[in-house]
Order: structure tokens, then C-alpha cells, then sequence
């Protein structure tokens, strides 16, 4: 797991110190977007002269873009900008499925260009229907709540089947107003996009590893499984402690606490913990710290240790007070049980589910078929591995819909089984 993959440093310090990032950031685009220009502007090609403007116009844009977010951001992130695993998965699955799905649309005789404006509109349709359906159906929110957490993608917090439906409307949307009058096949465009489908999926649960999201259930330890243990900023520990599974960072604090507000009396520590074998942290110890920041009640703890817990953080380090004096335990890293790793068996799944529908894509008879086969395959996977999920989700939702996908896989396929096949399938058809 790995929240945040990197930081982009908002801050130079190679730099002048009298010359801010932002300033040199805004100069430097238009510099580069001025020699580009004019280079464009001696060459006789006219292909190669407008590529070249067209990269000046991206530098211009990009100087600009990137000295108006250091100029904002930089005070509010000290430590950078972040890069979140989660979103940049989303963003590579974009990029790779647009990609495949263009090469296969090329060579069914569909343009790019259709392929590319297809992938926009199910992206975003599929983005919003995620997004709706989690805050409303998981988080329960009312609608003014929902428009100020929508835009918190990196947060997580987005339901495949949400996706499914708001991708289906966007994609009717593009269908009605722009795609009819090129007289597009649906079926054949769903063929085309669904290997990238699987792929996309596939690099969807790995952003959700990444982000420690769509966790198991707590392996057991004779499970011939490669149970994870997942760190401090990872959604899992708060949901294991809620159930009484285990404790937030290996030790538990008394009942009941001294009234000077003088730091929280430990009540007992885990024997295997690392709180125990790597900070020393021991039973009448008084926390009176975390991380640097003072702790003098229970709820004080609560809120350093859970409920402000920072994101992608996953070193803890605790200043105690022992027999009259303080001190500073050796930070530790402190992770929760063995759990299912579901989001790697999806991971797993969806890139052998992609190499089926990757070989059966010249083997189809029918257009559709190929979408068939994924509605099915997932449908049935999904099911499976929702009963090994332990995560807080609309479970009914995601049960029922797995269920649901997998009868209209195979209702699709045998209406198919009906139409006559594709030109050039006659003869094994009939054979």
C-alpha cells in the first residue's frame, strides 16, 4: 500500500532567493513557448510547422497552469504536491484503455478519433454515476454534502457499479447527440472496448491497494493465502478496531484517567505488537505526545492517532512519561492482521479475464459476444470475491448487480446466438 506514490516539490531551492518557483515557472513557459513558435514558424512543412505550434500553444499553457498551482499550493504544502496512487491509476487506465481500445477500433475499420471521444464521455459519465452512488448509497449524504466531497476522488470513494450505470447514461448521451450520424454499431463498439475494460478494472484495484481500500476479511492463519498487513493510514485499522479485532496501534489505554490532564495512562500492550518489541512502550506508561504534537487526554489521543490521522502517513512515534521523566520511544510502523488481499485477486483476475477476451476477440461469430463473455466472467467474479470483502460497502447493491450482470451476460449471448453472423463467419457457422 502506498497512498501517496510522490511529492512534486513546490519550491527551489537552486533558485535565486529572490526569485519565486512560480515566476520562473511562468517565464520559462513562454520562453519556450516563443522559440518553439517562431522554430514553427521558419519550417516549410506544413504538417511539421503546425505540430510545432501546437507544442507552443502546450507550453504556454503548461508555464502557466503550473505557476498558478505552485503560486497557490506551495504555502498550503509544505511538503509538495502529492501524488496519489489511487488517482494515478485512474489515470494510467484511461490513458491504456483509450490506447488498446484505438489500435483494435483501427483495425475493425472505426476511427480513433470515435474511440477517443467515446472513452471522454464514458470516463466522465462513469466518474459522476461512481461518485453519486457512493456518497449517497455508503455514505448516506444529502445532496449539498455530495457537491462538497464530490471532487475528493483521491480520497477513494468510488463504486464500480456506480461507474457501470453512469457510463452507460453518458454513453447513451454521446449516442444520441453526436455518434448516430456516423452510424456506429453499438455491439461492435462494445466489443472493441471491453478487453479495455478488463484492463482498466485491473488497473482501477491495484489504485485501490495502492490506496488501502476494498480490503478482505481477516485471514485466518492457516489460510493458504498471502495475507496483507496494511500500515497506519489505511481505511482497514479504524474498521478492525470498531469490530474488536485488534487495537489501533497495539496497546489500549485505562478506563479510567487521572483528572490532572497530565497524558493517558496505558492500560495494557501487546506482546507481539511493535509497540511493544520495537518501542518499549509498556503498561503505566503515560502518552503525553504523538508525533511531536502534545497529548494530554483520551480524546486527545483519539484524535492525534485516528480521526486526524495524515494522509499517507505510516510512522508513529510516541513521547511517554515514565517514573517522572520523558521520553521519546523509537518510532514504529504498526499495521493491522493478516487480511485478504481482495483487490489483488481482482488485479489477478481482470488481466487473465483481459487475455481471454483478448484471444476470443477474432474467434467472435457475433458482434456483442465479446462484451457478453466480460459481463458474465465479471459478474460471477465479483460475486466470489464480495464475500471475502470486508470493507464498509452497499453490499446488497453490489451483490445484487453482480447477479443481475451475469444473467444479462448470458441473456445477451444466446439473443446473439439468434442473429445471423458477421460477414466472413458463414462458413463456420454452418460447418
Amino acid at each position: 500500500m502506498r497512498q501517496v506514490l510522490f511529492y512534486i516539490p513546490l519550491k527551489a531551492d537552486w533558485l535565486p532567493a529572490n526569485l519565486p518557483l512560480y515566476v520562473f515557472l511562468f517565464v520559462a513557459g513562454l520562453s519556450l513557448a516563443g522559440i518553439v513558435w517562431l522554430l514553427g514558424g521558419r519550417v516549410q512543412q506544413k504538417a511539421l510547422r503546425e505540430g510545432l505550434r501546437g507544442a507552443a500553444s502546450w507550453l504556454m499553457g503548461f508555464g502557466v497552469l503550473s505557476a498558478f498551482v505552485v503560486y497557490f499550493a506551495a504555502p498550503r504544502l509544505p511538503q509538495g504536491l502529492p501524488i496519489y496512487g489511487f488517482g494515478m491509476m485512474l489515470f494510467l487506465a484511461f490513458i491504456l484503455c483509450t490506447w488498446l481500445a484505438g489500435r483494435r477500433a483501427e483495425r475493425e475499420g472505426v476511427a480513433r478519433e470515435h474511440i477517443q471521444d467515446v472513452a471522454m464521455w464514458l470516463f466522465i459519465g462513469g466518474l459522476i454515476g461512481a461518485r453519486i452512488v457512493y456518497l449517497r448509497a455508503e455514505r448516506h449524504m444529502a445532496f449539498d454534502e455530495m457537491i462538497t466531497e464530490f471532487y475528493r476522488i483521491w480520497d477513494g470513494g468510488i463504486v464500480l457499479y456506480g461507474s457501470v450505470l453512469g457510463g452507460l447514461v453518458g454513453y447513451a448521451l454521446a449516442y444520441w447527440f453526436i455518434f448516430r450520424k456516423y452510424g456506429l454499431s453499438t455491439l461492435k463498439l462494445a466489443d472493441i472496448l471491453a478487453p479495455s475494460i478488463a484492463i482498466g478494472i485491473c488497473l482501477g484495484r491495484f489504485g485501490c491497494f495502492l490506496n488501502g481500500c476494498c480490503y478482505g476479511q481477516v485471514a485466518c492463519p492457516t489460510c493458504p493465502v498471502y495475507a496483507v498487513h496494511f500500515p497506519l493510514s489505511a481505511a482497514a485499522r479504524e474498521g478492525l478496531v470498531e469490530q474488536g479485532y485488534q487495537t489501533a496501534a497495539g496497546f489500549t489505554v485505562a478506563r479510567f484517567q487521572s483528572r490532572d490532564n497530565d497524558g493517558v495512562l496505558v492500560d495494557r500492550v501487546d506482546p507481539n505488537s511493535s509497540a511493544f518489541l520495537e518501542a518499549g512502550l509498556h503498561a503505566g506508561d503515560r502518552i503525553v505526545g504523538v508525533n511531536g504534537k502534545a497529548v494530554s487526554t483520551p480524546d486527545d489521543l483519539t484524535y492525534r492517532l485516528v480521526h486526524n490521522w495524515p494522509r499517507g502517513a505510516n510512522d508513529l512515534s510516541l513521547t511517554v512519561r515514565r517514573e517522572g521523566k520523558e521520553l521519546d520511544l523509537p518510532t514504529i510502523a504498526p499495521r493491522t492482521l493478516g487480511l485478504h488481499p481482495t483487490q489483488l485477486y481482482e488485479v489477478v483476475s481482470m488481466a487473465l479475464l483481459f487475455l481471454l477476451l483478448t484471444a476470443y476477440y477474432p474467434l467472435r461469430r457475433r458482434p456483442g459476444q465479446v462484451m457478453a463473455v466480460l459481463m458474465a466472467s465479471y459478474g460471477i467474479h465479483r460475486f466470489l470475491n464480495e464475500l471475502l470483502r470486508d470493507d464498509p460497502r452497499p453490499q446488497g447493491l453490489e451483490s445484487y448487480t453482480s447477479v443481475f450482470l451475469v444473467v444479462a451476460g448470458v441473456a445477451l449471448w444466446s439473443y446473439l446466438q439468434t442473429r445471423p453472423p458477421m460477414v466472413g463467419h458463414d462458413s463456420k457457422e454452418s460447418a
